[in-house]
């Protein structure tokens, strides 16, 4: 599967899902007067490229052909999605194998939170999956602490504004629902930052584990925390039907 040509964009943004370098990366290398766009060196990161312009780091053309690439990896707790550090704690990328550091991905996850996240070369992919209008389902089970009150849940599964903030509808399973430790599967097609914790603290239940297995067609299955493989063919295919149809 080989990238489409796209619409002009900046061109940190653009060389860096070629694996070129971080946005910053490539934003130093613009100002180190490395880069040539068109024949003309440049130095300044405010220029929009597409795959139709001449680019040139150290006077070597960049092809622009590559097979996208999507991998399933399970995030695990105490480390932060982020591309750059923000103090001592471990980024993803700590923990991913070095050819994937300029990789990016989909799929944010907190500090506490664990689970799958799609790691990538595409940007395109990235952007469609995280784009709130193409409604990619996303799949977690969390174990919550406290009294469960069905009808609350099925309350607050018909989508609440809590504290100012509109959280959609979901749907969810409970097991194990005579416990003060229960497990409950929720459903959700969008990805504001710490929704469950949020709606779970709502109705006075406290998250203490919480484990993302779904991310649109793509599935956690048995990988373990720093686990990293390939998407699956079906997965990917499904991906690429379901982006034809919207």
């Amino acid at each position: 599967m080989q990238k489409k040509i796209i619409d002009k964009i900046r061109i940190a943004k653009f060389l860096a899902s070629y694996n070129v370098g971080s946005r910053r990366e490539v934003e130093k290398m613009i100002l180190e007067g490395r880069i040539s766009l068109n024949g003309q060196k440049i130095n300044s990161p405010v220029h929009f490229v597409n795959q139709r312009d001449s680019i040139k780091l150290d006077g070597k053309l960049i092809i622009f052909k590559k097979f996208t690439q999507i991998y399933k990896y399970y995030k695990p707790v105490d480390c932060i999605c982020s591309k750059n550090k923000q103090d001592d704690r471990k980024i993803v990328y700590d923990i991913l194998p070095k050819k994937f550091k300029n990789f990016i991905f989909a799929g944010r996850l907190d500090v506490n939170s664990e689970g799958l996240l799609i790691i990538t070369n595409s940007g395109d992919i990235t952007r469609k999956l995280e784009l709130p209008q193409n409604e990619f389902s996303r799949k977690y089970r969390v174990r919550v602490y406290g009294y469960c009150d069905e009808k609350k849940i099925e309350g607050l599964s018909k989508g609440k504004i809590i504290n100012g903030m509109k959280y959609k509808p979901f749907t969810y399973k409970i097991f194990d629902k005579n416990k003060k430790n229960f497990w409950i599967e929720l459903c959700l097609h969008e990805g504001k930052n710490r929704e469950i914790r949020e709606l779970m603290r709502s109705i006075n239940l406290q998250v203490n584990k919480l484990v993302r297995v779904e991310f649109g067609p793509f599935k956690l299955g048995d990988l373990k925390p720093g686990d990293i493989q390939l998407a699956e063919k079906k997965e990917i295919e499904e991906y690429e039907s379901y982006i034809r149809k919207i």
